[in-house]
């Protein structure tokens, strides 16, 4: 596992972005509920296991999902011996390289995945999630916003974009022209959220929301922070 910088990220292998170190509020309401969920738990872009391994800890079964592979023997390998037989890896891109019988997952977190997505995707992953879920089970979904500091020269667009009705007014087409600095790291295209994007793709799956908002990220480098508004994230129940 490369080890973390100074500012609590860690690179991915894949080039995909960077995976927190920590946990936020919204993935330690997933690792809370985990233990109690109506089946076991989906971790969605695992990475290094932030997330799953603190779910195992709390006694959950847990299916980590990503789409490098060798992430997930990374975290395996982080894994407890005695926590590794309530471990599932499962390699593959979500949505749609990934695929569950209807009602058998407990919960799902989707952390920091989800602005990697166009519309439609992130559509398709909210109608999937709810078929995925057992009754009473939840889906914790947390992803970037463009009130962040790398994307101040986005801004204005995404501003007229809402003023006009755009569905999906945080698609940043080309990531380097807005953040140089870190284009090496990320994908070309970015999806930055919002509550109102998040809350009419999954009212629109017919899930119920039950905690939406944005929060401050001081764990983040300086150059991304901004006002406290970085992160959105939602907890939804079927």
């Amino acid at each position: 596992m490369p080890k973390p910088e100074p500012n609590g990220f860690v690179r991915t292998l894949n080039n995909m972005g960077y995976m927190t170190s920590g946990l936020d509020p919204y993935s330690q309401a997933f690792v809370d509920f985990a233990p109690g969920a109506p089946g076991p738990c989906l971790d969605v872009g695992a990475a290094y296991g932030v997330a799953s391994l603190n779910a195992l800890s709390n006694g959950a079964k847990v299916i980590a999902n990503d789409i490098d592979e060798r992430h997930l023997e990374i975290l395996r390998a982080r894994a407890l011996e005695r926590l590794r037989e309530r471990l599932t890896l499962m390699p593959g891109s979500f949505p749609d390289g990934i695929t569950f019988a209807p009602g058998t997952l407990g919960a799902v977190l989707v952390c920091r995945v989800m602005h990697f997505f166009d519309g439609p995707t992130i559509e398709r992953a909210a109608a999937k999630v709810m078929s995925w879920l057992a009754p009473g089970g939840k889906v914790f979904v947390v992803g970037e916003t463009p009130f962040i500091g790398t994307a101040k020269a986005f801004f204005p667009t995404y501003e007229a974009r809402v003023k006009a009705g755009d569905l999906w007014p945080g698609i940043v087409e080309n990531v380097a022209a807005h953040d140089p600095g870190r284009a090496g790291n990320l994908p070309s295209r970015m999806h930055l959220l919002d509550e109102a994007t998040l809350k009419r793709v999954f009212s629109g799956a017919g899930f119920t929301i039950e905690k939406l908002g944005t929060f401050a990220r001081p764990e983040f480098p300086p150059d991304i922070q901004l006002d406290g508004r970085e992160s959105v994230g939602l907890i939804a129940r079927k």
